[in-house]
């Protein structure tokens, strides 16, 4: 589905749905200006993703820079997501609204994604941070 109209809670919008190794439901917004956790929550369990979905909210600044709000299936609303940068882009590209290389801006900071049109392979580039030690004793 590229730029579909979805039912959701009786209103429709348009929305992009992709597979980047799981699912994901693009909504391209002019600002994150709302309820997206609720909204998030909601598209997930809608009864047309009968394994879920996750959520991106995409606020297109250009061609070339993306920012993103996140909504994980069965985690909520998360920092960020390589999954969900990739298909905010693949998502873009597919709607006409952004390039195969792009910065994708998250609340925790930016992944870089390089969808190449030759090998149609998604790219995912960022930092590592080590957040935490610990043991598991199983």
């Amino acid at each position: 589905m590229i730029q579909s109209e979805l039912l959701i809670g009786g209103e429709k919008f348009p929305v992009t749905c992709l597979n980047i190794g799981n699912p994901h439901t693009v909504l391209f917004v002019e600002n994150f200006d709302f309820d997206w956790k609720t909204l998030g929550g909601e598209i997930e369990h809608l009864q047309v993703f009968p394994e879920r979905t996750n959520v991106e909210f995409v606020k297109i600044v250009s061609r070339k820079k993306l920012i993103v709000a996140d909504w994980e299936r069965g985690a909520g609303a998360t920092g960020s997501s390589g999954t969900g940068a990739a298909a905010a882009v693949c998502a873009g590209v597919m709607s006409a609204h952004a390039d195969r290389k792009c910065e994708v801006k998250f609340k925790t900071g930016s992944l870089f994604i390089d969808w190449d049109e030759i090998t149609n392979i998604v790219n995912l580039t960022g930092p590592v941070v080590k957040i935490c030690d610990g043991i598991y004793y199983y």
